[in-house]
């Protein structure tokens, strides 16, 4: 008899647990309003050119100009001195493997030379003459 009071208790006990739920809706954690992105409406000038500087002040216009100027000077002497680098080097290069087609072609001849040499040598060494 308790038991049957007990377990229908718990039963109530569920139902309401259920009913609160169900009205409470679906947990939220920190629920906040959605934040709108800012939207910015720019001011565009029909007639802007992008190249000309726009400075009142015309002494630090032309400064800024030069300066621009210079920057693409150097830009370009330094690239030009690149190219010259390469082009000696490579200059260079062909010289040095010259030298060594030179140096090996002497050194095989000498070599050929020196073997008929020993070869004639080593022929001729057999039949000496025997002086009289």
């Amino acid at each position: 008899k308790a038991l049957r009071e007990a377990s229908g208790e718990l039963e109530a006990a569920l139902d309401g647990v259920r009913e609160g739920a169900r009205a409470s809706g679906p947990l939220r954690l920190h629920a906040a309003p959605a934040v709108p992105i800012k939207q910015y409406n720019p001011k565009f000038e029909e007639a802007f050119a992008p190249e000309q500087d726009t400075d009142l002040d015309r002494e630090r216009a032309e400064k800024r100009k030069l300066k621009r100027q210079h920057s693409k000077e150097l830009k370009g002497a330094v690239r030009e001195l690149r190219k010259d680098g390469a082009f000696l080097a490579g200059e260079q290069a062909d010289m040095l493997k010259k030298q060594r087609k030179l140096r090996d072609e002497r050194g095989k001849a000498i070599e050929t030379f020196l073997s008929k040499q020993q070869f004639e040598a080593k022929l001729g060494g057999g039949k000496k003459k025997k002086k009289k």
